[in-house]
């Protein structure tokens, strides 16, 4: 059903943005725990490796005075960590999808941000056209088949109210 007046498109963006926020809201402790688990499980990795290298490092350090030995013990550290760490993220990433996620919500920002846009093009005519009614309706279900498409890509269900 398209839009017959810029008022009734803007209600149309206001009801997109309003199920946005509802649906956003029911799911906040899941997005969260996407995103802290994406983040907080390879930054404890991160912590441990490094805590435990530099325990090692520490102990070859005071059993060998060898700056060759101390130099090489500090070179494979820092490998060791930086590899643990890249692992363990793609691993998090792979399994909670925590990073996609906040490309996929910031690009349906984007995309609602357009709608106003285009409802702000609109208000500034004298007499907005019929085309611009039916891109502002366009980019709001654009909008709305996106955040639909986030959020069962993440595998959060949303009922399609809109």
């Amino acid at each position: 059903m398209a839009a017959s007046s810029l008022d009734e498109s803007i209600q149309l963006e206001r009801e997109l943005v309003d199920a946005i926020k509802k649906n956003t809201r029911q799911h906040t402790w899941r997005i969260l725990r996407k995103i802290v688990f994406s983040i907080a499980i390879p930054y404890l990795v991160f912590l441990v490796t490094w805590v435990a290298t530099n325990e090692a490092r520490a102990f070859v350090a005071i059993q060998y005075d060898d700056n060759v030995l101390n130099t090489t013990s500090f070179i494979a550290s820092i490998l060791l960590v930086v590899t643990a760490t890249i692992f363990t993220w793609r691993w998090a990433e792979k399994r909670f999808g925590g990073m996609a996620l906040i490309g996929r919500l910031v690009s349906v920002s984007k995309a609602v941000l357009k709608v106003e846009r285009q409802i702000d093009n609109a208000k500034q005519k004298a007499i907005p056209s019929p085309e611009d009614t039916a891109d502002i309706e366009r980019l709001a279900y654009a909008a709305w088949d996106e955040y639909m498409q986030a959020m069962h890509d993440s595998g959060i269900p949303i009922k399609n109210s809109n």
